[in-house]
């Protein structure tokens, strides 16, 4: 799972501020928005930012059949 900052227990959102909790400091909401590799993250399905949003993951993609394309390929050649 990747890990951002919106989804961590010890940010804190609002009054025109991002605040961390554990490194005692403030981010940017661009800095807060990408994944990160933060040793103290502990994980939150409510997002930071909004406050109501929970935390969906994505399905994941599926493989393509690299055997079926060339075999049709071929066919039409």
């Amino acid at each position: 799972m990747k890990q951002y900052c919106r989804y961590c227990v010890y940010m804190c959102c609002g009054n025109g501020g991002n605040w961390c909790e554990v490194k005692q400091r403030e981010f940017p909401e661009s800095k807060i928005k990408r994944t990160n590799n933060c040793k103290d993250f502990e994980f939150c399905e409510l997002d930071a930012i909004t406050g109501v949003t929970i935390y969906k993951p994505r399905k994941p993609r599926a493989k393509k059949n690299y055997e079926q394309i060339r075999i049709e390929s071929e066919e039409t050649v």
